[in-house]
C-alpha cells in the first residue's frame, strides 16, 4: 500500500470495510453451507428412519402370521380352545397392521403390490385354516394328514413375499446412506477449501496494508522528530542570550560586565575556564576578567602584547578560532582542590556595529560542540555593546571627576585672580573650553543611554519571541501525547476486533479437528488442524503488540518466583530439540558448575525472552549448532548466552532489530518471515526484570545474544522500558485517559518449600494477603505443620501439583483467577482429589465450594481462636481412619449393591430403610456423606431434607440424591436447595456415585482396588453434567454464536440465543425456570453485558442463576467490574473450550436427567 493511500481517509475506511465486511459475508456463508448441509443430513436421516420403521412393521406382521400358524398347530394337535387364542388375535390386527404397512410403502408401487400378493396369500390360508377348525371341532379325532401341505406351501409363498419386501427396504435404506455421506464429505471438502483460500488472501491483504500504516506513521514521526530538535535547539539560544542580556544589564563597570559574562557563558555553556580581552584601536588587549584561571597566571587588569598569537590572528580575521585536543601545557583549570588541562578552546571576536571591542576565550574539559559556537556568535554583539557600554561610562565618570578637580583648582585660580586678572582671563577660557568638551561628552552620554534603551526594547522582543517558541513546544509535546493516545487506543480496538472473529474460528476448528462424529477423513482433519494452528500464531502476533504496548504504559506485571535454572533449560531443549533435529542442527544446553540451583525472577518472562532468542537461532541457522549456556556473571548475576552458526547480523543493522517491526531484512523478497516484534519485546522484558540483552555478530559467522538477569529481581533494579515514539496525529480534543500505572510486582515470600517434610505434615495455603498469608504461615509452625505458600490460582495448582500437601487452606478471590478454578482442578487431578481443601474467604460461596467437595468455610476477618477451628477441623480429617457414611434406602437389593459398591476397610456404611431412622441416626452421631432414596415409606426424600434443614438433625452432611425416577423441574429446584449431587440410577449410575462418594470422603484413589479406579475412570470418561441443560448464549457477533451453540450441542447441551441483553431477559421471563446458565457477552448494542447482568440480579427468581461473563478484552480490571455487575465468573476471548467446560461444571449443579 502506497504511502498516499495509507494517508487517504477514503482509503483507510475502504481497507477497514474490507476487513470487516468480507470476515462477515465469510460467516454467514459458512453459516448458510452449515444450515444446509444440517438439513440435508436431517431429511436423509427420515428416509433411513422410515426404512427402519417398515422392516419394523414388516416384521411385526410375519410375526402375527407365525403366531397364527402356531396356534392352529397346536389346536389341532391337543384339540383344546386356549391354543386357537393367538390364531384369533392375529386375525383379529392383521388386516389393520397391513394397511398400515401398506399406507408406510405407497410411494412405492413394487412394494404395494407385493403386499396385495401377500394379503391375497394370506385370505387362502386363512380359509384353509378355518376349514380345518371346523373338521376338528366337528371330528374330535381328526389328526391332519396330506391337508398339511396345502397349508405350507401358502405359507411358504408369504414368507417368501416378505423376505423380499424386506430385501428391497434394505437396499433403499443403504443407498439413502452412502448418498448422504458421500454428499456431505464434497460439501465439507470444497468448503474447507474455499475458506482457506479466501482467508490466505484477507490475511495477505491485511498485512500489507498494516505494513504500509506503519511506514506513513515512521515517516510522519520523523519529521515531527527534526522540526522538534531545530525549534528546541532554537529556544536554547534565544533563553542563553536572554540570561546574558539580564546579567550584562545589572553591570555598570567594565569589570564587573566581563566578569558577568564569563559568569553567565560557563553556567549555561559548561565551560571551565575563561577570560575577556578588551582591544583598544592599536590591537592592544587588556584581560578585563578571567574565570577558573591558574593562580599563577597572570590576573585580571594585565595588558597582553599581541605579537602574532591567536589572540591578534582572531581580532585581524575577526572569526572566532576554535581549538581541540590542545596540549597538556597550554591551558590549566584551577579550583580550590587543584588544576587540570583544558581539552578545547574557542577564542571568539566580540564586535558592536562593525568596530572591535573585545575577545572571549573560553576553555572546557570536553570536546566543544556546534551550538557553543554558535551562542557565542549570536551573543557576541550583545556582550560587545555592553563593553562599549561601560567604556563610555568609565569615559563619562572620567570626565566628571576632572571637571570636579577643575572646579576646585578654579577656587584657587579664583584667589590668584584678585592679584592677576590676566591669568584670571586665561583661566576663564580653559574654564569656557572645558565646559563645551562636557556638553560635547554629556549629548555622547544621551547617545549612548539611547541606544542602551534601544536594546533593552530588543532584548523584550526577543523575550517575547522566546515565549512564543515555548509555547509552540508545549503545543508539540500535547500533539505526541495525542499521538501516543491513539496508538494505545488502536491496539485495544484491534484486539477487540481480531479476538472476536478469532474466537469463534478457533472454536469452529477445534470442533472439526477432533471429529467427534468420525465423519471427516484424515485429510481434513489436518486441515482443521492447520485452521487451527493458524489461528494460535495469529493470537501470539496480538499478544506480543499488546506486549509492547504494555510495556510502553508500564502496566506489564512482574510476578517474581523461584525459578530452577537446571529446569528452565530443560524445558528450553524439550521444546526446541524436534525442530533441530528436523532441520539438521545440533542443540547444546550447559549449565555452568558455579551456577547457582535457582534464581528469583519472573519465570514466565524469563521463558518469554529465552524462546526468542532460541527460536531466533533456529530460524536462521541452516547448518551447524545452536547453544544456550549459562554462566554465572559479574557480581549476582547471570548470563544466558544464545549462539548459533548462522548467518549473522550486519554491524550496521545490530541496533535496528531491536526496534519493533524492524528487521535486518526488511524487503518483501526476503529469505525469513517473522513480524520484527520478538527482539524488542525481548529487550524491554530483560530490562523489566533489571537486566539487559547484548549482541555480539560477525556476517557468515554467527550471532551470540547474551541475557544479564540478576539472581534476584529487585523492583529498584528494573530499568524503565525505551517506549517506540508515537506517530504524528491530527489535533483532537483531549480524551480522559487512564493514568499509567507503573508495573505491579509482588514480594516474595520464604516458605518451607526448600525444607524437607520429615514427619510433619505439609499444609498449603493459597492467600494473595501477604500479612494474612504470615498469619497462617506462623500459626501452621506453632501446630507443628510444614506450610507453602501461593499467591495465585496458578501458582496454587502447580504447587499441589508438585508437592502434594496433606491439606490446602484456600481463599476465593485471587488475582488471576477465582478460588473456585483452584478447587475444581484440585478435585479433578486424581492425585489431589482426596486433600481435604478448606476455604477460608470474604466472599460468601459456602453452598458452592462445599458441593465441589470443600470440607469447611471461614469468614474473614478470622479471629485466631476460628483459624484454630480451622486447623483442628483439618486434622481431625486428617486424623481420621474411618469414613461413616448414612444410606438412606428403603429397597434391600438396592442396600446391598450400594454397600458392596462404596463399602471398604476404611468406610462404615449404616444403612436405614426409613426417613424417622435417617433423623434418629443423624442425631445421634456425625457422617462424612449421606446417600438418599427419594421413594421412602413413611415420608419423601424432600420430606427428610426439610426436616433435616429445618434442625431436626444433630447435623447436615453433604447429600447425594441418588433416585430411580425422573425429576420435574420443581423437583430440582428443590433438590438443589440441599444438593448438587442427583444422580438417576441407571446403567451407568453406579460408576457415579462412586465417584461422588469418593470425592466426599477424601479417599486416596491409588489406593483403592483395580476395578474401582477403572469404574472411576469411567465415571470420568462421560461428561453428564451438560446432558439435557439448557445453556442461554447472550452474544451480539453470529461467528460466536454458531461456535458455542456447537460445542455446547456436541455436550448434549440445549442452547438458547439471544443478540442483547433485552432479548436475553425476554427469554428469561418466557422460560425463568428451565435456564441453568447464562453466557453473557459484556460488549453488546442496545444493552450491554454489565446493564443485563445487573438487571437479571434484580430478579429474585434469577438470584443464584449462574452468569458466566464473556468478552474480548483481556485488561486485568475487567474481571472486577464484571463480579461487581453480578456475574459469578469471568472469561476472556478467545474461548479455550476446556476452560469454558471446567467453569460451567464448577457453576452447574451435578444432576443427571433422562431424556
Amino acid at each position: 500500500m502506497s504511502e498516499k493511500t495509507s494517508q487517504d481517509p477514503t482509503g483507510f475506511r475502504r481497507i477497514l470495510t474490507r476487513n470487516v465486511a468480507l470476515p462477515l459475508v465469510l460467516g454467514v456463508l459458512s453459516a448458510a453451507v452449515f444450515v444446509g448441509l444440517i438439513a440435508y443430513l436431517m431429511n436423509a436421516m427420515r428416509w433411513v428412519e422410515h426404512s427402519d420403521l417398515v422392516i419394523a412393521r414388516a416384521y411385526a406382521l410375519q410375526k402375527l402370521d407365525l403366531d397364527m400358524e402356531t396356534g392352529l398347530r397346536g389346536y389341532l394337535l391337543a384339540g383344546t380352545e386356549p391354543f386357537l387364542e393367538p390364531y384369533q388375535q392375529g386375525l383379529a390386527s392383521m388386516d389393520t397392521e397391513r394397511d398400515r404397512l401398506r399406507a408406510m410403502v405407497a410411494d412405492n408401487p413394487q412394494q404395494t403390490d407385493r403386499i396385495d400378493r401377500i394379503q391375497a396369500l394370506q385370505k387362502r390360508w386363512n380359509a384353509y385354516a378355518a376349514a380345518q377348525i371346523a373338521r376338528k371341532r366337528t371330528e374330535p379325532t381328526y389328526q391332519i394328514g396330506a391337508a398339511a401341505d396345502q397349508g405350507k406351501q401358502l405359507k411358504d409363498a408369504v414368507r417368501n413375499e416378505y423376505d423380499q419386501l424386506l430385501e428391497t427396504e434394505r437396499v433403499l435404506r443403504q443407498d439413502r446412506t452412502d448418498t448422504a455421506n458421500q454428499n456431505t464429505v464434497w460439501t465439507a471438502t470444497a468448503f474447507v477449501l474455499l475458506m482457506l483460500t479466501v482467508g490466505s488472501v484477507l490475511a495477505w491483504r491485511g498485512r500489507r496494508d498494516l505494513l504500509g500504516l506503519s511506514d506513513t506513521f515512521e515517516t510522519a514521526l520523523a519529521e515531527q522528530r527534526n522540526q522538534a530538535e531545530v525549534l528546541q535547539a532554537q529556544a536554547w539560544l534565544r533563553e542563553g542570550q536572554s540570561q546574558l542580556s539580564e546579567r550584562l544589564a545589572r553591570e555598570q563597570e567594565l569589570q564587573g560586565v566581563g566578569h558577568a559574562a564569563l559568569e553567565g557563558l560557563s553556567r549555561y555553556l559548561g565551560c571551565n575556564v575563561g577570560a575577556l580581552y578588551t582591544v583598544d584601536e592599536g590591537l592592544n588587549f587588556l584581560r578585563a576578567a578571567t574565570f577558573g584561571w591558574p593562580a599563577d597566571a597572570e590576573g585580571t587588569g594585565q595588558r597582553v602584547p599581541a605579537g602574532r598569537t591567536l589572540l591578534a590572528e582572531c581580532a585581524t580575521q575577526r572569526k572566532p578560532i576554535a581549538l581541540e585536543s590542545v596540549p597538556a601545557d597550554y591551558l590549566r583549570v584551577n579550583s580550590a582542590l587543584g588544576e587540570t588541562t583544558a581539552r578545547s578552546v574557542l577564542i571568539a571576536p566580540l564586535i558592536h556595529e562593525g568596530r572591535l571591542a573585545g575577545i572571549v576565550e573560553l576553555g572546557w574539559m570536553r570536546a566543544l560542540e556546534a551550538r557553543d559556537r554558535e551562542l557565542l556568535e549570536t551573543s557576541g554583539g550583545i556582550l560587545a555593546a555592553s563593553i562599549e557600554s561601560a567604556r563610555y561610562r568609565k569615559r563619562l565618570g572620567d570626565m566628571l571627576e576632572e571637571t570636579q578637580q577643575l572646579n576646585e583648582e578654579l577656587q584657587v585660580q579664583q584667589e590668584e585672580l584678585r592679584t592677576a586678572n590676566e591669568e584670571l582671563e586665561e583661566q576663564s577660557r580653559a574654564l569656557k573650553e572645558s565646559q563645551a568638551h562636557l556638553e560635547s561628552q554629556q549629548a555622547e552620554l544621551e547617545q549612548t543611554n539611547v541606544q542602551l534603551g534601544e536594546q533593552a526594547e530588543r532584548l523584550e522582543k526577543q523575550r517575547d519571541d522566546l515565549r512564543v517558541a515555548q509555547t509552540a513546544l508545549e503545543d508539540r509535546a500535547q500533539e505526541l501525547q495525542r499521538a501516543s493516545r491513539y496508538k494505545s487506543e488502536f491496539l485495544a480496538n484491534m484486539s477487540h476486533e481480531l479476538r472476536t472473529p478469532l474466537n469463534s474460528s478457533l472454536i469452529l476448528a477445534r470442533l472439526l479437528a477432533d471429529n467427534p462424529q468420525g465423519n471427516l477423513s484424515e485429510e481434513q482433519v489436518k486441515f482443521a488442524d492447520s485452521i487451527y494452528n493458524a489461528g494460535n500464531d495469529l493470537l501470539n502476533l496480538i499478544n506480543d503488540i499488546l506486549d509492547i504496548a504494555k510495556v510502553e504504559a508500564g502496566k506489564l506485571e512482574v510476578r517474581p518466583e523461584v525459578t530452577p535454572v537446571a529446569a528452565l533449560g530443560g524445558g528450553l531443549k524439550g521444546m526446541f530439540e524436534p525442530l533441530a533435529t528436523r532441520k539438521g542442527l545440533q542443540l547444546d544446553l550447559r549449565i555452568a558448575s558455579d551456577v547457582p540451583a535457582t534464581l528469583y525472577t519472573d519465570r514466565q518472562r524469563l521463558e518469554q525472552i529465552l524462546r526468542n532468542l532460541v527460536s531466533n537461532a533456529l530460524k536462521f541457522t541452516e547448518r551447524g549448532t545452536v547453544a544456550l549456556h549459562v554462566t554465572r556473571s559479574s557480581g549476582d548475576s547471570l548470563a544466558f548466552e544464545v549462539r548459533d552458526s548462522g548467518i549473522g547480523i550486519e554491524p550496521s543493522q545490530q541496533e535496528a532489530i531491536f526496534e519493533a517491526f524492524r528487521q535486518a531484512d526488511g524487503t518483501v523478497s526476503r529469505r525469513f518471515g517473522g513480524t520484527g516484534l520478538g527482539l524488542s519485546i525481548s529487550r524491554d522484558l530483560a530490562r523489566l526484570l533489571g537486566g539487559n540483552i547484548t549482541l555480539s555478530s560477525v556476517p557468515g559467522v554467527g550471532s551470540t545474544f547474551t541475557l544479564i538477569l540478576p539472581l534476584e529481581y529487585r523492583a529498584g533494579l528494573a530499568q524503565p522500558p525505551v517506549a517506540m515514539a508515537p506517530p504524528a496525529a491530527r489535533p483532537a480534543p483531549p480524551a480522559a485517559v487512564p493514568a499509567s500505572t507503573p508495573a505491579v510486582t509482588r514480594a516474595p515470600f520464604g516458605d518451607d518449600r526448600e525444607q524437607p517434610a520429615g514427619d510433619r505434615r505439609t499444609v498449603l495455603v493459597v492467600e494473595d494477603d501477604l500479612p494474612f498469608a504470615r498469619i497462617l504461615f506462623d500459626l501452621a509452625h506453632e501446630l507443628g505443620y510444614r506450610c507453602l505458600v501461593a499467591q495465585d490460582a496458578d501458582e496454587g495448582a502447580t504447587v499441589a501439583l508438585q508437592h502434594l500437601p496433606d491439606a490446602v487452606l484456600l481463599d476465593m478471590r485471587l488475582p488471576d483467577d477465582s478460588g473456585l478454578s483452584v478447587l475444581q482442578r484440585l478435585k479433578e487431578d486424581a492425585r489431589t482429589r482426596h486433600v481435604p481443601v478448606h476455604v477460608i474467604s470474604v466472599e460468601d460461596r459456602v453452598e458452592t465450594a462445599m458441593h465441589l467437595g470443600a470440607i469447611g468455610y471461614a469468614r474473614k476477618p478470622a479471629s485466631r481462636e476460628q483459624l484454630h477451628e480451622v486447623f483442628d477441623r483439618l486434622e481431625s480429617k486428617l486424623s481420621q481412619k474411618v469414613k461413616r457414611v448414612l444410606l438412606v434406602e428403603d429397597d434391600p437389593r438396592q442396600q446391598e449393591s450400594v454397600m458392596r459398591l462404596i463399602g471398604d476397610g476404611d468406610v462404615e456404611i449404616v444403612p436405614v430403610s426409613e426417613g424417622r431412622q435417617a433423623l434418629q441416626a443423624l442425631a445421634e452421631s456425625v457422617f462424612d456423606v449421606m446417600i438418599i432414596d427419594l421413594k421412602l415409606p413413611d415420608m419423601t426424600g424432600q420430606e427428610l431434607l426439610r426436616r433435616m434443614a429445618s434442625g431436626e438433625s444433630r447435623s447436615f452432611p453433604p447429600v447425594i440424591v441418588y433416585t430411580g425416577r425422573n425429576l420435574t423441574r420443581d423437583e430440582e429446584a428443590e433438590l438443589l436447595r440441599y444438593s448438587r449431587s442427583i444422580i438417576i440410577k441407571g446403567a451407568r449410575s453406579p460408576e457415579r456415585l462412586l465417584d461422588e462418594v469418593t470425592l466426599f470422603l477424601h479417599r486416596v484413589e491409588n489406593q483403592l482396588s483395580a476395578e474401582r479406579q477403572k469404574m472411576l475412570r469411567t465415571a470420568r470418561s462421560r461428561d453428564k453434567a451438560f446432558e439435557g441443560r439448557r445453556i442461554l448464549v447472550v452474544d451480539d457477533d453470529m461467528r460466536n454464536i454458531f461456535a458455542l451453540t456447537s460445542a455446547l450441542e456436541q455436550k448434549g447441551a440445549a442452547v438458547e440465543v439471544a443478540r442483547n441483553g433485552v432479548e436475553a431477559l425476554d427469554k428469561l421471563h418466557d422460560g425463568a425456570s428451565d435456564v441453568d446458565l447464562v453466557l453473557m457477552d459484556v460488549m453488546m448494542p442496545e444493552m450491554d453485558g454489565y446493564t443485563a447482568t445487573r438487571e437479571i440480579r434484580k430478579d429474585p427468581r434469577w438470584a443464584k442463576l449462574p452468569i458466566i461473563a464473556v468478552t474480548a478484552k483481556a485488561m486485568k480490571e475487567d474481571q472486577q467490574k464484571c463480579l461487581d455487575a453480578g456475574a459469578n465468573d469471568y472469561l476472556a476471548k478467545p474461548i479455550e473450550l476446556e476452560r469454558l467446560f471446567s467453569l460451567m461444571r464448577v457453576w452447574m449443579p451435578k444432576m443427571e436427567r433422562l431424556a
